[in-house]
């Protein structure tokens, strides 16, 4: 999270109305960022420090339930998580959202 946070950092400096988005395929940030369906996400404690420690809004997105399991690599088939259609549509609207808040007047309103 730290070396997000400070690359969005550097990344503000030369554009300063950069949309920063962190997503994830499976959550390692803890509390409730691992339950993406939820209306409203709370941050852990650490992360809420981390977040309130840079001047980056970061939109985080988490597509699959439960925490990431190191030991069980998600490339192979029996450690697979199904992939829910409301944690995806939920993921491509705030990207939408974001990109008509960039781009408002242009393409994007269209979409």
């Amino acid at each position: 999270m730290k070396r997000i946070l400070v690359d969005f950092t550097l990344f503000k400096q030369v554009f300063p109305n950069l949309k920063c988005v962190l997503l994830q395929l499976e959550s390692q940030l803890g509390r409730d960022y691992s339950s993406p369906n939820k209306e409203i996400i709370f941050s852990s404690h650490s992360t809420h420090t981390l977040l309130s420690h840079f001047d980056v809004d970061l939109h985080i997105l988490t597509v699959l339930e439960g925490e990431r399991k190191v030991d069980k690599p998600i490339h192979k088939k029996q450690f697979y998580k199904k992939l829910k259609k409301e944690n995806l549509l939920k993921t491509i609207g705030v990207f939408k959202d974001l990109l008509k808040k960039k781009y408002k007047g242009t393409f994007a309103n269209k979409v």
